[in-house]
């Protein structure tokens, strides 16, 4: 089946709306700042069914940008601008989108009331280079902005849409999801939103993944599966309109049946939440135990919110000595076998077990790097522990990446072993 079959939400008389993302700024092309926007429209825009055909950034410039709109309006029927919206000289995208539209700019009062009424004091006027932030191409349909001071803006253009919105995220991406995407929606006439269902995947690689999904690709051609390594997990995406949710869920099941334990979560809930739920609901608390990760993996889990509830303490033993006298690791055991080794790190999580009112927990201790490898032990060698005090089971794993993907790695690697000890029960 065809992609514009597939995808409702950005239809228009049955044919997929295609758009067009213009980032604006001095500041993304000199490498000040990563461009976080980009991203996240095209994300959004996809989720409801567009294809976004190009996304570009550009400089603070009125002809570039004039430029560049009327390129997008010739292949796309959605132009997104986003950034130079602000009140001095070098933001530029109003007087760049009325020269490419044709049009004058016109003072929006309700505008510029809004920006009064952002400053706190009625009576006060604002900066005067605040009120070009009241200007809008003539025609235009004001975005209002809760958010800050810049209102945002959608033309019609034939059978084409120009909207442009400010550039800080803590602005745009309310305004996308609740000023722009509704206008959106019912100027277009537009179908239910298409869903997009995501499936995190934790210990393959992304190649992996692939290969154990081709029979399902092959099995569900009306569906769009996607790929997306996103470190250290890969999320696979299956792209359907709302009359497949039937085959949608048989698909679902066999990805599940595919990628068996690897696949540890549907929707936006990561590891350590799945992990964290999984521990409250069997009334459990866990206790870690690190060396190499210096922290991480309780970082992980107390990072999410009633953390409280299921995570009882954690220690950082980065030295022997450490090893020794906070978790009572024998200092004989280290000499014979060395930090790095499966005894170790048993007797890391049995001694945080004993010394804490976890029921589970993990250890971890291995060579993050760059340096202190052996040839029996290179970088990347970590070995992981976990269990409860009746039964602790621990694996040897070998990273092969730079120091901090082999820190994050190895502490998801050992929540993910917890998980799946605590599925079991």
């Amino acid at each position: 089946m065809a992609e514009k079959d597939q995808e409702v939400g950005g239809k228009v008389g049955g044919e997929v709306r295609s758009a067009t993302l213009l980032i604006i700024g001095d500041e993304l092309l000199a490498g000040e700042i990563a461009d976080k926007n980009g991203p996240y429209l095209a994300e959004q825009l996809t989720a409801r069914g567009l294809r976004v055909v190009e996304l570009r950034v550009l400089p603070d410039h009125t002809d570039t940008i004039a430029g560049a709109v009327r390129a997008a309006l010739a292949k796309s029927s959605l132009v997104v601008l986003c950034g130079g919206l602000g009140p001095t000289s070098d933001d530029r995208t109003t007087e760049a989108v009325a020269q490419a539209l044709g049009r004058q700019t016109v003072h929006d009062d309700e505008a510029w009331e809004h920006i009064r009424d952002v400053f706190g004091v009625p009576d006060h006027e604002p900066p005067q280079g605040n009120e070009k932030q009241a200007q809008i191409p003539e025609g235009a349909v004001v975005l209002q902005n809760r958010w800050g001071t810049a209102p945002g803006y959608l033309a019609t253009e034939g059978t084409a849409q120009v909207a442009v919105l400010p550039g800080p995220p803590r602005e745009n991406r309310p305004m996308f999801t609740e000023a722009l995407w509704p206008l959106l929606a019912k100027e277009a006439g537009a179908g239910p939103l298409a869903e997009t269902r995501v499936f995190r995947v934790f210990g393959l690689p992304e190649s992996g993944v692939g290969d154990r999904l081709r029979e399902v690709e092959a099995a569900y051609p009306d569906l769009r599966v996607g790929y997306q390594a996103r470190f250290p997990e890969i999320l696979v995406k299956l792209r359907l309109d709302s009359t497949q949710h039937e085959i949608g869920d048989a698909a679902a099941q066999a990805l599940h049946q595919a990628l068996g334990p690897h696949l540890y979560s549907e929707g936006e809930a990561t590891l350590p939440e799945v992990l964290g739920r999984e521990l409250a609901a069997q009334h459990k608390k866990v206790v870690t135990a690190e060396s190499c990760t210096g922290g991480l993996a309780a970082k992980l889990l107390t990072d999410i919110p009633g953390s409280t509830g299921w995570m009882d303490r954690g220690f950082v033993t980065y030295t022997n000595e450490a090893k020794t006298a906070l978790l009572g690791v024998p200092e004989a055991l280290l000499a014979e076998h060395g930090a790095v080794s499966e005894p170790v790190v048993r007797a890391m999580v049995a001694g945080a077990l004993q010394r804490s009112e976890a029921q589970v927990g993990i250890a971890i201790t291995g060579i993050a790097g760059p340096t202190g490898g052996t040839k029996d032990k290179p970088v990347g060698t970590v070995w992981l522990a976990w269990g409860h005090r009746d039964d602790i089971e621990a694996r040897q794993l070998r990273f092969p990446f730079n120091r901090d993907f082999n820190r994050i790695v190895s502490a998801w690697a050992a929540l993910g072993q917890l998980y799946r000890f605590v599925l079991k029960g």
